[in-house]
């Protein structure tokens, strides 16, 4: 199983909308290739980790690299693990708007400029998606309503006939 840690800058400031688009759709083409993965967005940086087999992760990491929406991709870490660590969701990702995320060692990457600069540093990235990770799967169990939108995501999505 192969997991893959990578950060880059948005080209322009996503909304919460177009974020949770491109899960729910990232979702759909994961499932398809046996992925699961995990993205945060804090005021234009992005980290992700993908998980799969290894074949499948590059494929997928080749037309994540060629997508304009960010530049400054860099791949942070690549492991070989003999089960997922974020095997959870399809896809996902963890919006980092509450405070209690950013208490303890997190609280000096509340600033868009600490967040962007430390989060290329692999363990702090890492740290931090780890973190998104727990919090999000606790929301998730926390609210029925989330939980059902953020679960969901898990599963198969039903087309629309004639789509």
């Amino acid at each position: 199983m192969l997991t893959l840690l990578y950060r880059s800058d948005a080209v322009a400031l996503l909304p919460f909308s177009a974020l949770a688009d491109i899960c729910v759709r990232s979702s759909l083409n994961n499932r398809r290739l046996g992925v699961t993965g995990f993205l945060i967005e804090h005021e234009g940086t992005f980290l992700q980790v993908l998980e799969g087999e290894a074949d499948a992760v590059g494929t997928l990491f080749a037309r994540i690299s060629s997508d304009t929406r960010h530049r400054n991709l860099a791949m942070l870490g690549r492991w070989e693990r003999p089960e997922r660590s974020f095997g959870f969701w399809a896809m996902n990702f963890g919006p980092l708007d509450d405070p209690d995320f950013w208490d303890d060692e997190f609280a000096l990457l509340r600033d868009a400029q600490a967040f962007r600069r430390r989060s290329c540093d692999p363990e702090t990235a890492l740290a931090v998606l780890c973190r998104a990770y727990a919090f999000a799967g606790k929301v998730a169990g926390a609210d029925p309503v989330i939980g059902d939108f953020v679960m969901g995501l898990s599963r198969p999505v039903r087309q629309p006939v004639g789509v």
